[in-house]
């Protein structure tokens, strides 16, 4: 009898150090960030995730009514990975190979044409930072807890709206 409690006890131990580990990670995804660049970009955030998801579950959907079924498991765990270190993701986009690129384009048409072609370049742009956030984002973040670094944006000017 003694012997059943303690493998209970064992068990209801590993459990909760289980979720004590869940939160501690979570914990660690957040304090490596300081609090204005977490607020400075949440629905640019939500967009991004929002729009990866449309994408992923188009992609894997059977059919339009199969909208939200078992296929639609996959593109939620992943656009919920990208949505927890998608700061991270972004902060090593910025000054990268292809966001130097994209703003260095020149482009040649009407202003209509213009505008339409910044649009969907933003928005494949957001859906490109949220794709590659379970795996740039977490690389990332790895990076910040190994040298204790705090990570921030630095705009080069002064928000006069804040």
């Amino acid at each position: 009898m003694n012997d059943e409690n303690k493998k209970i006890g064992i068990t209801e131990k590993n459990e909760k150090s289980y979720t004590g580990q869940v939160k501690g990670i979570y914990t660690s995804i957040q304090e490596h960030l300081t609090p204005e660049y977490r607020k400075q970009y949440k629905v640019t955030k939500f967009f991004s995730c929002l729009l990866l998801f449309l994408l992923l579950n188009g992609v894997s959907a059977t059919s339009f009514n199969d909208f939200i079924s078992m296929n639609s498991v996959f593109p939620l765990i992943w656009t919920i990975v990208a949505w927890l270190f998608w700061h991270y993701s972004f902060w090593s986009y910025q000054g990268g190979i292809i966001d130097k690129f994209s703003r260095n384009i020149i482009y040649f048409g009407s202003i209509w044409s213009l505008i339409w072609k910044s649009v969907v370049q933003n928005i494949v742009i957001l859906i490109w930072i949220a794709f590659i956030a379970p795996f740039s984002g977490i690389k990332t973040w790895r990076k910040a807890v190994k040298y204790n670094k705090t990570l921030f944006v630095d705009n080069g000017h002064d928000n006069p709206w804040k």
